[in-house]
């Protein structure tokens, strides 16, 4: 397990603990001086993490050093901050993995034509809650859409059969079908996970 220490070099430097401290403050000096500083070490532990390729790593390079800028608190001490900025890549390289991965899933669900890529959290729902919840949701969307989703999913119709049933092409179909669950992914998202 890789950890980052910055403080490796001399145990009295308060240098990225000063950062810290003017960072918090909106100073965009000591950003950028702290963006030079620790560019190489977050894509060395990115990497470290992940063990995917360098476009990827850069991404996750990106997104702590946004989080760096918004919310890195002001730390006593160099040993802090580098404990703060491990933490911090390491969930950011899990987030962007578990991100990929739901991504390639809804791809490989539309290139197959296999109907849309499981609701993430409603795959294994149980209960009543969350299928009134669903209910409601489902309520609330537009009579057309409604229509085109009981068409396709209510029986063994291919996205092709639920369009023509309603006079759509074939790629309108599969368009406003991805459109309308991405909407009810993210009302999900948001519900269950805000």
């Amino acid at each position: 397990m890789v950890t980052i220490r910055s403080d490796a070099g001399d145990p009295e430097s308060h240098e990225h603990a000063a950062w810290s401290r003017r960072i918090a403050v909106g100073d965009e000096a000591a950003f950028a001086a702290f963006y030079a500083a620790w560019f190489a070490p977050t894509l060395a532990l990115a990497r470290a993490a992940c063990r995917r390729d360098e476009g990827f790593c850069l991404d996750i390079v990106q997104d702590v050093m946004l989080l760096v800028a918004r919310k890195l608190p002001a730390l006593p001490t160099d040993a802090a901050v580098g404990a703060w900025m491990t933490r911090t890549i390491r969930r950011t390289a899990i987030d962007r993995l578990r991100s990929e991965g739901r991504r390639q899933r809804r791809e490989r669900a539309v290139d197959q034509d296999a109907g849309p890529a499981p609701l993430e959290p409603w795959h294994e729902m149980a209960g009543h809650e969350q299928r009134d919840w669903l209910q409601a949701c489902l309520a609330d969307l537009a009579p057309a859409d409604q229509m085109l989703l009981a068409a396709r999913f209510g029986g063994a119709s291919t996205v092709a059969d639920a369009g023509a049933q309603f006079g759509l092409s074939a790629d309108a179909a599969h368009g406003r079908l991805r459109r309308v669950l991405e909407r009810l992914r993210r009302k999900a998202a948001e519900w269950w996970h805000g």
